[in-house]
């Protein structure tokens, strides 16, 4: 039976994720076009793991590091079962969400934007420490879970998965949490369900129209017409002033 602490070549690699040894070459060298180190070496950093024999003629890395790998990206699920394949053209995504290879003990839960529930805003109201909201994991790791476009839309509050997509080429949707090993977006679900939260204000926001020129003193909203603005009298002012000096183009001609 493998060991955690196992050596694995990059053909080992290639035989536990189901794939060809050139896949768990570029795994192994090629650097992300977003910047970054190869998705194995990303890997073994983002779980504070030295792997020195990854510099080695033959390259090898802890089996761990392979599996936490093979997790954060769709290819193996918690319990280190192979992960089946989404049908669709395209890049693919992840059947499920897929497990982030940092230990929960480097996210600080007031830097993911979690708003207090009920319960914590009535425990700050009375002074006592608040119990903030435990972070979604999963089980068998007990690591955070990503969410892809093909999981994110139904979270975040959309109809379905391309009218996410769609909002998200427009930016009107919040941007995501990081960018894989496999260079795709991903998201937590904290941040999705705060941006459910949010819709409705965002939709009025939407359809309430421009924002008012100011506020008289009693406070009640007032636009400028075009006939009120200082500009707009300006610059019609200097047409008016430069149709008087344009030379007219009628005119008698000139007796012989």
């Amino acid at each position: 039976m493998a060991r955690k602490d196992d050596l694995l070549t990059l053909n080992e690699i290639a035989n536990l994720a189901g794939v060809g040894r050139q896949a768990a070459a570029k795994w192994h060298h090629l650097a992300r076009k977003t910047g970054g180190e190869p998705p194995l070496r990303l890997v073994a950093k983002a779980m504070g793991v030295e792997t020195p024999e990854a510099n080695d003629d033959s390259p090898r890395y802890p089996r761990r590091v392979v599996v936490a790998f093979l997790q954060a990206v769709g290819y193996m699920n918690g319990d280190e079962s192979p992960m089946e394949r989404r049908e669709g053209r395209g890049k693919w995504t992840p059947t499920r969400p897929t497990i982030d290879p940092r230990p929960i003990e480097a996210f600080d839960p007031e830097e993911q934007g979690e708003e207090p529930g009920i319960e914590e805003q009535d425990a700050e109201a009375s002074g006592a420490e608040p119990a903030r909201k435990p972070l979604d994991v999963d089980r068998s790791t007990g690591r955070r879970l990503r969410y892809y476009n093909a999981h994110a839309w139904e979270i975040a509050g959309f109809g379905s998965e391309n009218s996410f997509t769609t909002s998200r080429t427009r930016g009107r949707v919040i941007d995501p949490d990081g960018i894989d090993e496999l260079e795709r977006p991903y998201w937590f679900r904290e941040t999705l369900e705060q941006w459910a939260q949010g819709a409705e204000d965002r939709k009025a926001a939407r359809f309430a129209g421009p924002e008012p020129d100011g506020f008289t003193v009693e406070g009640q909203p007032f636009r400028l017409l075009p006939g009120d603005n200082y500009y707009v009298k300006k610059a019609a002012g200097q047409a008016g002033r430069a149709s008087k000096e344009k030379p007219s183009k009628q005119g008698g001609r000139k007796a012989t």
